[in-house]
């Protein structure tokens, strides 16, 4: 099929297809206005999350409030939760019905018992009453509870010291921690959302060029003339197909670009993360994108083929946009989970291999071609499947 007249032919639909779609200027912006739309949002989810962080410090501190009820009976505590950056808010009564009424996010109690208890060198009971369905809170509540058993483990070394006891003995063991993951990889929780935004250009950045050239031409009655011409089948095909893959490649470059310039710009150490990303990095992502843009480009064609207008055609190929999600949705929640396997699955092995490299992994050059394989095989299926429909006089006529 790939003879010299065939690609010539190939590339004057090409020509003719290039100069529709240059012409429809709402194609154009549907096509090129939601790179930036992804962009925008990655650089607002990061600003937003920078402010966050900012407002929570007071001269270097975490500032969290912090609302108590009998203040007074546990001073020592008071003043140990205010020292590691607590807003105290006293509460005189109520504390418990308030958080149930969630009019507070939560309540420390600190009742007459516990100055009693305290008074008498005994454990004095401290009540932290939240909400546990809210998630927000987690980090919070995790800070209170931590100070409390700092503060209690502090006030018990003193006890054991002053009747003589040496504090190791109340304390058997010592859990010390290391996190051992750097800078770069603590910020995968801010780039998740990078490789979804990218395959998801890949995939609907020519569903409306896709959609236009066989389903609108077959609306518009356009689509017999083309076929009745000498070129062949194949021919037609496949500069439809060279159509949409170059408008989907120049998206693409576009959205790394302007990730490019993002990653340049953005206080991402104002978070305590190092995002390191090249040119180097990037034209590795961009070689991992190209296969997912070729097989979806002649899934879309395709698919196209079967519909009977425009609107169907966009109705069914937004079926495809779940696929990407789906698998990353996947990846997002499970970050710590890989198995070999799937450099082979498409979509999620690029999700994968795009994410590690965000993060400053190494990947092997054996994976691209992985890619490359499986793309090659699912494009030749739909090439095949798109052909044999062209030459049905059912999708012609009917």
């Amino acid at each position: 099929m790939l003879t010299k007249q065939n690609i010539a032919m190939a590339l004057v639909v090409l020509r003719k297809e290039l100069k529709d779609a240059l012409r429809d200027k709402r194609a154009l912006r549907m096509a090129f206005l939601p790179p930036l739309y992804f962009v925008a949002i990655f650089v607002g989810l990061v600003i937003f999350a920078v402010n966050i962080a900012n407002d929570k410090k007071v001269a270097g501190v975490n500032s969290i409030p912090v609302y108590v009820e009998g203040e007074q009976n546990l001073p020592e505590l008071v003043a140990w939760l205010r020292e590691q950056g607590a807003d105290i808010k006293p509460i005189e009564s109520g504390a418990f019905q308030q958080v149930k009424d969630k009019k507070i996010d939560f309540a420390l109690i600190l009742s007459d018992e516990a100055k009693q208890k305290r008074a008498k060198g005994e454990s004095a009971p401290v009540w932290l009453v939240y909400d546990g369905a809210n998630q927000k809170l987690s980090s919070s509540i995790g800070f209170v509870r931590s100070q409390i058993y700092v503060w209690g483990s502090r006030v018990g070394a003193v006890n054991l010291m002053a009747r003589g006891i040496a504090p190791d003995v109340g304390s058997p063991i010592q859990l010390r921690e290391e996190n051992i993951a750097d800078e770069q990889k603590m910020s995968v929780y801010l780039l998740a959302s990078v490789p979804l935004t990218l395959l998801l250009a890949a995939f609907i950045g020519s569903v409306g060029f896709s959609a236009d050239m066989t389903a609108g031409e077959r609306e518009r009655r356009s689509l017999e003339s083309l076929l009745i011409t000498p070129a062949a089948t194949f021919s037609i095909y496949l500069g439809k197909w060279l159509t949409s893959t170059l408008l989907t490649i120049v998206i693409l470059i576009i959205q790394l670009a302007l990730l490019a310039i993002a990653f340049r710009f953005l206080p991402f150490n104002q978070l305590g993360l190092r995002v390191d990303v090249d040119a180097v990095d990037l034209i590795k992502i961009f070689w991992v994108l190209l296969p997912v843009v070729f097989f979806a480009v002649a899934l879309q064609l395709s698919l196209s083929i079967f519909a009977k207008s425009f609107k169907d055609a966009q109705s069914l190929i937004a079926a495809l946009v779940f696929i990407p999600m789906l698998l990353n949705f996947y990846t997002m929640f499970n970050p710590g989970m890989f198995y070999e396997w799937w450099l082979w699955v498409p979509v999620l092995g690029q999700a994968v291999v795009i994410k590690e490299v965000l993060l400053g992994g190494t990947i092997a050059a054996f994976a691209f071609w992985k890619f490359w394989l499986v793309a090659i095989a699912i494009t030749v299926g739909t090439f095949w499947l798109g052909i044999k429909q062209l030459r049905r006089p059912k999708i012609i006529y009917g």
